[in-house]
């Protein structure tokens, strides 16, 4: 009876409150709140070393930030050397060995970074004072060994030579240098040649030159003693010597007098990267601040702008198109758009970029587009208070950037009074739709005729070619060279009989592989099962436990990671369905695949067989063996490109396979080395459902 009288005057309220409120008007938004941030206590010690110290008692932890402003520094022929600079960081001091102090930081419980510009470090109230102890003994008096020095050397180089094709790598490489130019710090790369001739003297003196109290800055947030830390403080950094900061000089990054195409050659790509860039005069000061981040975030900010539903929602280009706009206080800020798009239109989607840029600059963006781009850094604003580390980069921020002390007290005030004609001004200055660099990135025998037929406002833009160094060339020739006679069905069917021939192909009814790897120390093996009835199993395992398990059975295939299972379909399905035969090429349609010409795989001459728009296989112009297939897929809405390079062919049963399989997602190559290959084995079939 209670819960019944209870939920009948619940109801009457509602009743009673809906009578008096008029649903026919939008709810106008209250005023935006002061943001109540606690202000620092700051002090400064001897050698220049500030300090900022935020007390916040609601939990028993403490997090620290010892971060070093240093002007921007060119390194030029060392270019390199701050990487290898913070790879050698934190490992351990003069007075303790690397294991010792790892050992103490995970009993602890701590985590602690270093980095080539400081450190930061959390940790519960109780261990806080030694955690402070080995932050500044490691930062102080680093312990650079020879020996490590040579290991993260040998792991950059490893990390560029694994890094060599990709296509997002090759990218942003050329796209800073244009941008910023070569002699500018954000304009010049990291090379084999120039990692090549560092030694641990320059790690050294790198370290001598950025470490410097005088330009060092301390934020300490959480549960803490101001006065019990001052003097911690105190003793840890008070006996550390500043020195004079010098200023490098480089020159200033300038936009190009007309909107042009950057046009970077991968033969290996299989899709394009679509970048527009522009710099502009950008920091927190400027008045133009709070409209221009609110512009970018309605241009190009997330899944709710305007670039990710045209590109993506409305043509369908590409997975996510985005952009950027990054102020800075030392040099020229970065406004950028960019997707990642199909090869086949990638001249379209470089039009539909730059329609987007050049609409809102040209007119007024609506009242509910601004509303949602408020709420959206109003709800992301907040929930950034909540982590000790952005009200640490929060103060640091006013004090390095020589901010208004209310800045970020007052942060969603300015957010709430920015208007639709302050975007449309803003993004006249900042979004330069007339004085791009459009740089993309990809497969010019594919792409290239079409893009030099883009017209934008009316005139052809002008294209400038590149190599994945930022070299300028001439455009490349991508008339198809191959011997008389040789067809793309030609190239196929020769490899069957490379393989063994048709006839003795056709007699395999099932085949079971087995092969390893080595990834991180440990083992990692693959078990690969098929039958001639379009039935195929891959088991993933690590430590005799399956990681991930990828089925195909005769019209489904689904994949199974981390106890979730993805069901696939559409041109991923029909492809998969393909592939799960023994011998692929067996059922191949001929008549639909396409010679693209000869290429260079690893030293190798290659003929490059397009499949479908997604997928392209490589064959040996000498042996007709396939030794790279490069492939797009769709996986949990994201697409994903794999490069698989076969190699080691020999026979089992007078029939030719590879024993070395590397596998490539992005940067990272895994070689799996087969340990054996059964045919005509008896298969238990129920493994496939």
């Amino acid at each position: 009876m209670k819960k019944h009288i209870s939920l009948i005057l619940t109801l009457l309220f509602c009743s009673l409150l809906s009578a008096q409120i008029d649903r026919t008007q939008q709810p106008k938004p209250g005023p935006a709140p002061i943001i109540q941030i606690d202000s620092p206590e700051e002090f400064k010690l001897k050698n220049g070393l500030t300090v900022l110290l935020v007390e916040n008692h609601k939990l028993p932890q403490v997090s620290i930030s010892l971060s070093i402003d240093t002007p921007l520094i060119f390194e030029g022929d060392k270019a390199g050397t701050n990487a290898l600079l913070s790879a050698m960081m934190g490992k351990g001091s003069e007075s303790i060995s690397k294991n010792e102090f790892e050992e103490e930081i995970d009993f602890m419980g701590t985590r602690l970074q270093f980095f080539s510009r400081g450190a930061n470090a959390s940790s519960l109230t109780r261990y806080f004072p030694r955690v402070l102890e080995l932050l500044a003994d490691a930062a102080l008096n680093p312990n650079f060994l020879e020996e490590e020095f040579e290991k993260e050397k040998n792991k950059t180089l490893t990390g560029l030579e694994t890094s060599e094709k990709d296509v997002k790598t090759a990218a942003r490489r050329v796209e800073n240098l244009v941008t910023y130019g070569e002699k500018h710090p954000y304009g010049e790369y990291i090379s084999k040649e120039t990692v090549e001739q560092l030694s641990l003297s320059d790690i050294k003196k790198a370290y001598s030159y950025i470490y410097n109290p005088a330009n060092t800055y301390i934020v300490v947030v959480g549960d803490f003693n101001t006065k019990e830390i001052k003097k911690q403080l105190k003793k840890s950094f008070g006996k550390w010597k500043a020195r004079e900061t010098i200023q490098m000089a480089f020159p200033e990054p300038t936009n190009s007098s007309e909107t042009e195409i950057v046009f970077v050659d991968m033969p290996n790509a299989v899709q394009s990267e679509v970048t527009v860039l522009n710099t502009a005069s950008l920091d927190k000061k400027s008045p133009d601040y709070f409209a221009a981040i609110l512009a970018n975030q309605i241009l190009g900010g997330g899944g709710e702008a305007r670039l990710f539903l045209n590109l993506r929602e409305d043509k369908g280009y590409t997975y996510g198109a985005y952009s950027q706009l990054r102020d800075s206080h030392k040099t020229k800020a970065l406004f950028k758009a960019s997707a990642s798009v199909r090869n086949i239109v990638t001249d379209s989607a470089t039009v539909q970029l730059l329609y987007e840029i050049d609409r809102i600059t040209n007119e007024l963006v609506t009242d509910q587009e601004l509303d949602i781009v408020k709420a959206k850094y109003v709800g992301s604003f907040v929930l950034s208070l909540e982590d000790p580390a952005n009200i640490a980069r929060y103060a640091l921020n006013i004090k390095t950037q020589n901010l208004d002390p209310e800045f970020y007290r007052l942060f969603l005030q300015n957010i709430n009074t920015v208007t639709k004609e302050d975007i449309y001004r803003v993004a006249k200055n900042y979004f330069l739709s007339n004085q791009a660099r459009v740089v993309v990135t990809g497969k010019g025998s594919e792409i290239l005729d079409a893009l030099e037929k883009i017209s934008f406002k009316g005139k052809v833009l002008k294209v400038s070619y590149f190599d994945k160094y930022g070299n300028t060339i001439d455009r490349p020739d991508y008339s198809v060279d191959t011997p008389n006679g040789i067809t793309a069905s030609g190239i196929v069917e020769s490899y069957i009989e490379a393989l063994g021939g048709k006839e003795k192909l056709k007699t395999i009814q099932s085949i079971r592989e087995k092969a390893e790897a080595s990834m991180q120390g440990m083992t990692l093996e693959i078990v690969s099962q098929k039958t001639d009835q379009n039935q195929a199993i891959t088991e993933v395992k690590m430590m005799g436990n399956v990681m991930q398990k990828q089925v195909v059975n005769i019209d489904k295939a689904f994949m199974e990671m981390q106890g979730q299972k993805i069901d696939f379909e559409g041109d991923t399905l029909n492809e998969m369905i393909l592939e799960s035969a023994i011998f692929p090429e067996l059922n191949m349609d001929l008549s639909s695949v396409k010679l693209m010409g000869i290429v260079d795989i690893d030293g190798a001459k290659a003929y490059e067989i397009k499949i479908s728009e997604a997928k392209s296989n490589f064959y040996d112009t000498s042996t007709f063996f396939k030794i790279q297939t490069i492939q797009t897929q769709e996986i949990m809405g994201n697409s994903q490109t794999s490069t698989t390079k076969f190699g080691d062919y020999r026979k089992v049963n007078d029939i030719s396979f590879p024993h070395s399989t590397k596998v490539s997602m992005g940067p990272q190559e895994i070689e799996f080395k087969s340990i054996g290959i059964e045919l005509n084995v008896e298969i238990d079939t129920t493994i496939f459902q």
